[in-house]
Formats: structure tokens, C-alpha cells, sequence
């Protein structure tokens, strides 16, 4: 006689935004933290560990979603111009904060700080829809095949 595991139910879609927006905003913490370094001539490497942060969420995202296929070509193009929005958003405050900081003392130390938030926020949101996208494609690609 075999016995009948309940299987647990899978989480809900909205814990799993939840959780992914949870996970981005920790992330873009992490970058506005890098950016605050005060050491000069350290651009460069805070820079990369930047990058090597965005890598880390991009993948923990795809993770979360169980990195689903199927993307069609609106959320791929939604992606690249979703990253390509995201560096012109993260340059903005950058330069918001620099010309603010020509005016108001000690706020220009922020510039880099700011514009990593914005970078890490903005390019884990276009992660996120892309791999919502795949997940709701797969969704619907078992539903038909069980209909």
C-alpha cells in the first residue's frame, strides 16, 4: 500500500512578489551602501562590486521564479529597454544629486550612492516583470495542454 504525501501547496503569487521586492530593495540598499565609500580613487572597484551585486540579484530573482522559458519578444525588448532605462534613471540622480550638491554642502557626496540605488531598484523590477512574463507563459502553456 503506498502511502499519499500531501504535497505542500506552492506559494502565492503575491507572497512571491512580496518577497521578490523584499529581495530587491535589501539589494539596492547593498549598492547605496557601496556607493557611500569615501575613499578616493576607489570609483572603479565600487563600481564592480556594484555590478557583481546587480549579477547576484538577477540571479536570485530568476532563481525565485525557477528561471521560466518562454518569454516572448515584448518582455524581451520590455527587458532591454527596461536596463537601458535603468542606467539613464541611475544617471539622472546622479547628476540631480552633483548639481544639488554644487549648492547645498555635503549632499554631492550622495551622487553615487543614489544612482546605484536607482540602478540596482530599476534593473531588478525589469528582471522581475521579464521572469513574470516567462512564469505566466508556462502557466498558461500547462493549462492548455490539460484542456
Amino acid at each position: 500500500m503506498s502511502e499519499n504525501l500531501p504535497i505542500a501547496p506552492k506559494p502565492h503569487l503575491i507572497e512571491i512578489n512580496k518577497e521578490i521586492r523584499d529581495l530587491i530593495i535589501d539589494y539596492a540598499i547593498g549598492a547605496a551602501i557601496l556607493g557611500l565609500n569615501p575613499l578616493p580613487g576607489t570609483l572603479t572597484v565600487t563600481l564592480l562590486a556594484a555590478s557583481v551585486l546587480l549579477l547576484k540579484m538577477m540571479r536570485d530573482i530568476g532563481a525565485r521564479w525557477g528561471y521560466p522559458k518562454g518569454q516572448d519578444m515584448l518582455a524581451i525588448g520590455g527587458n532591454l529597454f527596461g536596463g537601458f532605462g535603468s542606467f539613464w534613471i541611475a544617471f539622472m540622480a546622479w547628476i540631480s544629486m552633483y548639481v544639488t550638491g554644487l549648492f547645498v554642502p555635503f549632499v554631492g557626496s550622495f551622487a553615487v550612492a543614489l544612482s546605484l540605488f536607482a540602478l540596482t531598484w530599476r534593473i531588478g523590477q525589469a528582471t522581475h516583470l521579464y521572469y513574470v512574463s516567462g512564469s505566466q507563459n508556462s502557466r498558461f502553456s500547462n493549462l492548455k495542454s490539460k484542456i
